[in-house]
């Protein structure tokens, strides 16, 4: 749903590459590495196909009106740095998959309709994540 979007640029262009979406960053190979979308009017749920997006280091879906599930694949971002779902309408319980994220230094989920417990999670250097 893109008619809410703060900031679409790029989007909206049929021939334009992925890498020059707005919140969009690709290394040299043109793999995304950073998603970064936080506060910019998105609605709907995070698609499993997230997790075919190996090279992530960063997901910051941050104030939105997201709503669903964590999907499970997100355990197969094992690059991701950062993981901000914060502040919109996500329900369920956070996936075990998270605990496999061996690189993961932030991981904010606090403000959303979350369940259970977080699994332990092996974060890498000092810990700046709430839940």
């Amino acid at each position: 749903k893109g008619q809410e979007w703060t900031n679409s640029t790029g989007w909206v262009g049929e021939y334009n590459s992925h890498c020059e979406w707005h919140g969009i960053e690709c290394n040299d190979e043109g793999q995304v590495i950073k998603l970064t979308l936080g506060n910019g009017g998105l609605s709907g749920r995070i698609s499993g196909a997230i997790g075919d997006l190996r090279m992530l280091q960063t997901v910051d879906l941050r104030d939105n009106d997201l709503k669903g599930s964590i999907p499970s694949e997100i355990g197969h971002l094992l690059n991701l740095t950062s993981l901000i779902l914060s502040f919109n309408e996500i329900t369920g319980t956070v996936p075990t998959g998270i605990a496999k994220l061996s690189n993961l230094e932030l991981l904010h989920l606090h403000d959303n309709r979350l369940q259970g417990t977080v699994p332990r999670l092996a974060l890498k250097g000092q810990t700046k994540s709430s839940f």
